[in-house]
């Protein structure tokens, strides 16, 4: 029996080893939305997944759909990126992705949520931030989670951070104005849904 081979572009968010060799695997993706998929044998030293498939890496995947979770096919790693590194890109991007995982539960396709969590890691990655930045980065990033999830509606004073999915200096820079306010909102949001 043939399967169909779905092939997207993935954040991956999490993972947990599965017997001897194998590897459960958490992952955001452009066409499929949120999904659980494993890769066989991808512990062994053989295997040619091994280095693609490390936690907090975007790549282009190959899966088909079994019974009850997809099985990763292959992949191509598109940006490394290591936070190991510094530790309050890691703790940020840890945040980011634990709140990921309280809200994401069924497989459905939000592709400006993709975007969002796509340019929140390559901004990040590629640029030298103070810890202020940092700090403004990852609560925009919330506000824009909260948004394309629609726990939050439209506000005058922060809808320009939310609807540009693209970060600059600038807009970290302007942020600092609105930063309490929008903390306040999203504590209230969490307190409200008992997220």
């Amino acid at each position: 029996m043939s399967h169909h081979i779905y092939t997207t572009k993935a954040i991956l968010i999490k993972s947990t080893p599965i017997g001897e060799a194998n590897r459960y695997y958490l992952l955001l993706t452009e066409d499929l939305g949120f999904i659980r998929a494993t890769a066989q044998g991808v512990r062994l030293e053989k295997s040619k997944l091994k280095g693609h498939l490390q936690d907090f890496c975007q790549v282009k995947i190959s899966l088909v759909k079994g019974k009850s979770i997809w099985r990763i096919t292959s992949v191509e790693t598109l940006d490394n990126t290591c936070f190991l590194y510094n530790d309050t890109k890691l703790s940020s991007i840890k945040n980011i992705f634990s709140l990921l995982l309280r809200l994401l539960h069924g497989e459905e396709k939000n592709e400006e949520l993709f975007f969002s969590i796509q340019s929140f890691l390559s901004f990040l990655s590629k640029n030298d931030l103070s810890l202020d930045f940092i700090k403004n980065i990852e609560t925009i990033t919330v506000l824009r989670i909260l948004y394309h999830l629609g726990y939050l509606k439209d506000n005058p004073d922060i809808i320009n951070f939310i609807k540009d999915s693209m970060f600059s200096d600038e807009m970290l820079l302007i942020f600092n104005k609105y930063k309490r306010k929008a903390i306040s909102d999203i504590n209230q949001i969490l307190k409200e849904t008992h997220l």
